[in-house]
Formats: C-alpha cells, sequence, structure tokens
C-alpha cells in the first residue's frame, strides 16, 4: 500500500511539474493521399489532430502509413566573426609625434585598415553563415512510427507527444502500465 501511495504521489507532483512545461512537436504524417505537416495536438482512437499555422487538420488513423516527431527549431541567427570598426574611439588620445595611440602606445588603424577589415569581416562572415545555415536546418527524427496495422500500444506512445496529452496526463493508465511492468521485475 505505501509502494501505490508513494508512487501515485510521484506522479502527481511529476504532473505538477510537467504541466508547467508543454513542450510541442513537430509530425510528419504519411498517407496514401500525401504528407501531412504540423504541431500535434491530440491523437485519439480515431484521429490524429495537426494544428497546422492555427488551422486543425484531422487525418484518420488508419490512413496513416508512418509518422515522424521532430522538435521545433528556432529560427536561425547569422553570426558576427569580426566586429567593424573601432569599440570605443574615445579609447585614443594623440601622443607628442601627433598620431592616435591607445594607453599601451599602439596606433590607432588607418583608414585603409579599417576599410580592409571591413570588407573581409562581410566576406568572412557570409561564408560562415553560409555553411552554418544548412547544418541549422538538420532536424532529426526524435521518433518514428510505422502503422501497418493500428496497435494502441503505438497510439499511446504516439498520444505522448501531443499538446493534449501533456497538458491532461492520463495518470492512473501510466500508473497501471508502471505496475504491470513492476510486477514483470518481481518475477
Amino acid at each position: 500500500m505505501k509502494t501505490i501511495c508513494f508512487t501515485l504521489l510521484f506522479f502527481l507532483s511529476f504532473t505538477l511539474a510537467n504541466a508547467q512545461g508543454i513542450k510541442p512537436y513537430m509530425a510528419v504524417l504519411k498517407t496514401a493521399n500525401g504528407k501531412y505537416k504540423g504541431i500535434l495536438y491530440k491523437v485519439d482512437s480515431v484521429n490524429a489532430i495537426l494544428n497546422h499555422d492555427g488551422e486543425f487538420i484531422k487525418v484518420p488513423i488508419n490512413e496513416i502509413k508512418t509518422v515522424q516527431i521532430r522538435t521545433i527549431k528556432k529560427g536561425y541567427k547569422g553570426i558576427d566573426l569580426v566586429k567593424i570598426g573601432t569599440a570605443h574611439p574615445e579609447q585614443y588620445k594623440i601622443d607628442a609625434r601627433g598620431k592616435l595611440v591607445d594607453k599601451w602606445g599602439k596606433e590607432a588603424p588607418s583608414l585603409e585598415e579599417e576599410a580592409g577589415t571591413a570588407f573581409y569581416s562581410v566576406i568572412f562572415t557570409a561564408l560562415a553563415n553560409a555553411f552554418a545555415l544548412p547544418i541549422h536546418a538538420i532536424n532529426p527524427n526524435l521518433a518514428r512510427f510505422n502503422f501497418n496495422k493500428t496497435d494502441q500500444n503505438k497510439l499511446n506512445e504516439l498520444s505522448y507527444y501531443s499538446i493534449y496529452y501533456q497538458a491532461n496526463p492520463n495518470v492512473l493508465a501510466e500508473l497501471k502500465q508502471l505496475k504491470s511492468i513492476s510486477t514483470s521485475f518481481k518475477r
């Protein structure tokens, strides 16, 4: 009895902690009619519901061949390799020779040097971003489901990734599943 109470208390606290962080997942559903992409909203015994740009798409479960689950990536933010221009022009002072120097005696860059730095900075930054953008665009699958025949275990696994299940988890079903797993370990 203590084990059941402890497990129930653990899952209730875990559910409350996770309710604060619902994570949407991108789903790619392939059917005989085509391919559907969107955020996986809900999975029930009849339909899988996707949210595609604010529009809900119902896809019948018996038509689904494969499902791919992916994370939603943030937009690519370019990188800056070399800063253009001096950071603080007031750090330079005129010395006895009439040249601009910093406090360590290093001369300020000339106009040609600053123009060259700006030119090469733009080129190298563009090259670096051209290589980094395709690498950022790679979005591997977190999970992949094949639906040759409707399997309740696959539907349950798929529903774990839906927003609806994350907001309203079925704690009693999870406890029953844990109990069945724990009894198999005791044997």
